[in-house]
């Protein structure tokens, strides 16, 4: 891979395309519906995941981190009233490159700043690459009959986090750029 690949920028999915999220999950190997769903979740699941979601959009929101065009994971956020519920899933071959790290950070940053009060997440016991994710934001899991919960009060927003955001949205701007003008460089001098 190439440096420009390696630049995984991120972006929240717009509601008109939020049934490409069913169709990502639908392509995704066993094991990693198995660490989404806690089952291996089948085509029906999905299925009647996404007729949840698109029934009611506005408690929704899915913040995709891409590499170029691909889609590489996706944090799904459900919201009720004050409070977040985060879910993470991230491709096979881009695990353990910090992706599931980026689209954490990110997520919390976007929750602060729109005001939510309270994370939620469900980690399954045998997941630990989760739980290792939840301790480095410091999310700190219970144990729940094998699996674990995460129940966090979020502090409100702050210069902190309000510059963060605008700095996240300036990068992934610039890293597209480049990775089109690279991808044209390419194209015109091999």
């Amino acid at each position: 891979m190439d440096v420009i690949s390696n630049m995984i920028t991120t972006e929240f999915l717009p509601i008109r395309d939020y049934r490409q999220f069913g169709d990502w999950l639908r392509i995704q190997d066993e094991e990693t519906r198995q660490l989404y769903f806690g089952v291996a979740g089948s085509n029906n699941v999905i299925n009647a995941l996404m007729d949840r979601i698109v029934g009611n959009p506005e408690d929704h929101y899915f913040l995709i981190a891409r590499d170029r065009e691909q889609w590489v994971g996706t944090i799904h956020i459900a919201v009720s009233g004050r409070v977040v519920e985060f879910g993470i899933i991230v491709d096979r071959e881009y695990r353990g490159q910090g992706v599931a790290n980026q689209l954490m950070d990110e997520a919390l940053t976007w929750a602060r700043n729109r005001g939510y009060t309270e994370l939620f997440m469900h980690c399954l016991g045998w997941n630990k690459p989760i739980k290792h994710l939840c301790h480095k934001h410091g999310l700190e899991p219970k144990n729940m009959y094998g699996d674990s919960e995460v129940e966090m009060k979020l502090p409100p927003a702050n210069w902190v986090t309000i510059n963060k955001e605008f700095c996240i949205k300036n990068r992934n701007i610039y890293h597209r750029f480049l990775q089109n003008n690279w991808a044209l460089y390419q194209e015109m001098y091999g």
